[in-house]
């Protein structure tokens, strides 16, 4: 019991929704005066009107129009807040020569993980992700471009749970030019691409934005549109 109750009071003060009180209706024909608080993993949070006493009860031990309620309730007032992080991965490194130049391409992509911030499990969300390239021969100074982007399908995140899933690649090229040669027309004898960031922009069900991320706000711009990967329904190494 005591478990339960520190549970509805953390759904009260993290989620902090209400409706107003109304008369409930069990599949046994009970009524119960109460106001609907939060609803959660397929459990309503009830404050009972005539002492304001706390229950959590099974959604689907009420009445059809009464479950119909909670789960447009529950639908209309779930927030969604992620803490996002992430690690850089090489994938892959190819190499080969050209007159005095050996040219390298490395393949690297993204590993993100989104802890769910909120007690209650959420659904079928869409991830958009655009991941971003400098070709400022290799110094990281210049303008960061898109690269790649991409799509993944979030089927479902427990309440505080971390969910991750690997990006698509993109591609780093490097160049370096061998022995005491040097380029007559100045440019640097090596030079290397850079990865320059990552942006996501998650929807609901509804095709409606809910969170964004950006390594840099300066990139979100750049994240229009739908991505060019958009039919992909999930990523690589999803877990």
């Amino acid at each position: 019991m005591k478990t339960h109750a520190l549970t509805i009071l953390c759904l009260i003060a993290i989620c902090n929704l209400k409706s107003e009180a109304r008369e409930f209706i069990d599949l046994q024909g009970r009524k119960l005066d109460a106001e609907l608080v939060a609803v959660s993993g397929g459990q309503a949070a009830l404050k009972r009107t005539a002492d304001g006493r706390m229950f959590n009860v099974p959604v689907a031990t009420f009445s059809a129009e009464d479950q119909k309620f909670m789960n447009e309730f529950a639908a209309a007032n779930i927030k969604y807040v992620f803490d996002v992080s992430y690690t850089k991965k090489k994938l892959e490194t190819m190499k080969r020569r050209a007159n005095d130049e050996l040219l390298t391409t490395e393949r690297w992509s993204y590993k993100v993980e989104l802890r769910n911030k909120q007690p209650v499990e959420i659904r079928n969300l869409r991830v958009d992700y655009w991941l971003f390239r400098k070709e400022d021969e290799g110094r990281g100074l210049g303008a960061a471009r898109v690269a790649t982007s991409g799509s993944y399908k979030l089927e479902s995140v427990k309440g505080s749970a971390v969910h991750a899933f690997d990006t698509l690649p993109i591609e780093l090229n490097k160049r370096q030019l061998e022995g005491n040669f040097i380029y007559i027309d100045g440019t640097r004898p090596r030079s290397a691409d850079a990865m320059g960031g990552i942006v996501l922009r998650i929807f609901d069900p509804n095709d409606k934005e809910v969170f964004k991320y950006a390594t840099d706000e300066g990139l979100m711009a750049a994240a229009a549109g739908k991505p060019k990967a958009a039919a992909a329904s999930t990523s690589p190494g999803a877990k």
